[in-house]
C-alpha cells in the first residue's frame, strides 16, 4: 500500500490527543474547530503544527488496519529518538491491548540498538515501554527529557530510564 492510498477519512484522533500551541488547545481535549461528523472547520487555513502532523499510520505502509487511530484509539507520533504514543484518555490502557503491546515492546527492542526511546503519553502520564516492562514516569514538566542508563545485572544489561530536567536527574 502507498503513502497516498491512505487518507484520515473518518479517523480525527489527532484533533483530540494532540497539542496545538498555536490554538492554545491542550493535549486529551477536543479542538474547538472540530466538527463531530464534518471534521475541521478550519481545515484550509489550520496551523503548521496540524498541517504539518501526520500519524505513523499514515506514512509507515508495514503498519496494517488495527493500527489506524480510531480502532486502536492510539496515536503514533515519530519525532528524532522518540516514538510518541499518544492514548485517548477516553479508553482505559488501550496499549495494553493486543496485538499494540507486543509491537510496542518489540518496537522498543529495536529502538533501543539505535537510541529510539518508545513513550506512551497518557492522561498526562509518560510512560516507558522498555522489552521487558514498562516504567510510569509521572507527569513531565515541559523541559524535562527521558534518559536512558544501561546498568549491568547478573542476568544481563538491564535499561533504567531517568528523567533529566533543569540540573536535575530524577529516577
Amino acid at each position: 500500500m502507498n503513502e497516498a492510498a491512505r487518507q484520515c477519512g473518518d479517523c480525527s484522533l489527532c484533533c483530540k490527543v494532540l497539542r496545538i500551541p498555536e490554538l492554545e488547545k491542550p493535549k486529551d481535549h477536543w479542538c474547538a474547530n472540530f466538527a463531530a461528523g464534518a471534521g475541521c472547520r478550519i481545515y484550509p487555513g489550520r496551523p503548521a503544527s496540524c498541517r504539518d502532523f501526520a500519524c505513523q499510520w499514515l506514512t509507515d505502509p508495514s503498519m496494517g488496519p488495527e493500527w489506524k487511530p480510531s480502532i486502536c484509539k492510539l496515536v503514533l507520533d515519530t519525532k528524532p529518538g522518540l516514538l510518541v504514543v499518544h492514548a485517548d484518555p477516553a479508553v482505559s490502557k488501550p496499549w495494553r491491548a493486543e496485538p499494540y503491546n507486543s509491537v510496542l515492546r518489540r518496537l522498543a527492542a529495536q529502538g533501543l540498538a539505535v537510541g529510539t526511546l518508545v513513550m506512551v503519553m497518557e492522561r498526562r502520564r509518560s510512560i516507558v515501554i522498555l522489552p521487558d516492562r514498562e516504567v510510569d514516569m509521572g507527569i513531565l514538566d515541559v523541559n524535562d527529557r527521558i534518559a536512558l542508563e544501561r546498568i549491568p545485572t547478573p542476568s544481563g544489561l538491564q535499561w533504567r530510564p531517568r528523567i533529566m530536567g533543569a540540573g536535575e536527574v530524577r529516577g
